[in-house]
């Protein structure tokens, strides 16, 4: 018999690669990759994440060979003949075009999902589709640099060559592939930035990854690992016990020894380090009282060829950041 049901409704879905998903502007004009239809077009996924009146409107294009519809019986088998079904974990992906993978790029909770292509979109241009649709407020879109949960393409359990991957198979067994079940797990636990409420996400991956202006995105990488490596070191030797939590939270490091929990933010530099960038939520977490926070920062770090080597360590522990030692470098302004 079918297993029926463990699993949550969800289905993964690929689109092009953008920045913001709001609609083309400068430096992020239109999708890259996601199907031959946006190398000369740009695809609706361009919307993704465009709030309209409190609400966002997904596209992505389902696999040619089913007519263009959404086999709504795949994430609930009670809804195999419906026209819709509601609360569904909508995930999309995209390939990285500068290190290459395919990974979450965001997604969108408790969304109702249309078996046809519902026409037009609210707050997109004329003839611009979806097929979701969610609460804004259920929904994350990582800002680039987060970017970094992989979905296996092409292999045996992976995802296919279509456009979409159900959670069930056609007799509404789980689709096999343990990658499904750690993707829920990985967004379920999410904590992390947030482009949506946060767009200074958007400066915080443009120049904090390196702390530097100018950096190449694979030099920006370097110098964050590097000093990501040289922090782990630092406090292991104090004894603690290091997760790796940058992926899912608004710092970096979970360092844990007896009944001490410690939450460290992590720079790396080029840079004399006498200044580094902070987003928003890192400021947020770092003057929250529940939590004991320290600042590792690792300046003069030697860049060559790729290769991030040296590099002096600061440490702020613990780590309050008062005020006076804020300094804004920009503002969003919402245009009514």
């Amino acid at each position: 018999m079918p297993n029926m049901g463990k699993r949550p409704r969800v289905i993964f879905a690929r689109v092009g690669w953008m920045i913001a998903y709001d609609g083309p502007q400068p430096g992020d004009g239109q999708p890259i990759g996601g199907g031959s239809y946006n190398n000369g077009n740009i695809g609706d996924e361009a919307y993704n994440f465009r709030v309209t009146k409190g609400r966002l409107y997904g596209f992505f294009q389902p696999s040619m060979s089913s007519a263009d519809n959404i086999n709504l019986g795949r994430i609930a088998p009670t809804a195999a003949q419906s026209s819709s079904v509601d609360g569904v974990l909508v995930v999309f992906l995209a390939r990285n075009p500068v290190r290459g993978g395919s990974v979450i790029v965001g997604w969108y909770r408790n969304a109702k999902l249309w078996r046809q292509r519902i026409s037009p979109s609210p707050g997109k241009p004329k003839k611009l589709g979806h097929f979701s649709e969610a609460l804004a407020a259920d929904c994350v879109l990582l800002p680039t640099n987060k970017r970094e949960f992989p979905i296996p393409v092409q292999v045996t359990g992976g995802f296919g060559r279509s456009n979409v991957c159900y959670s069930l198979e056609a007799d509404g067994s789980e689709k096999a592939g343990s990658w499904i079940g750690s993707a829920v797990d990985y967004i379920a636990g999410y904590e992390g930035p947030n482009q949506l409420v946060e767009p200074d996400g958007l400066i915080g991956d443009a120049i904090s990854s390196g702390q530097g202006f100018g950096l190449k995105p694979a030099d920006r990488r370097a110098v964050e690992d590097h000093a990501m490596k040289r922090a782990d070191r630092y406090f292991r030797d104090q004894g603690f016990a290091i997760q790796n939590v940058s992926r899912s939270r608004s710092y970096d490091l979970e360092c844990s020894k007896k009944n001490q929990v410690l939450h460290v933010e992590v720079k790396g530099t080029t840079t004399p380090g006498s200044q580094v960038l902070l987003t928003r939520n890192e400021v947020k977490q770092a003057q929250d009282e529940r939590h004991a926070c320290a600042l590792f920062i690792l300046h003069s770090i030697v860049l060559k060829r790729g290769k991030a080597t040296g590099g002096v360590a600061v440490v702020r522990w613990p780590w309050e950041p008062d005020d006076k030692h804020l300094q804004p470098i920009t503002y969003v302004y919402q245009v009514a």
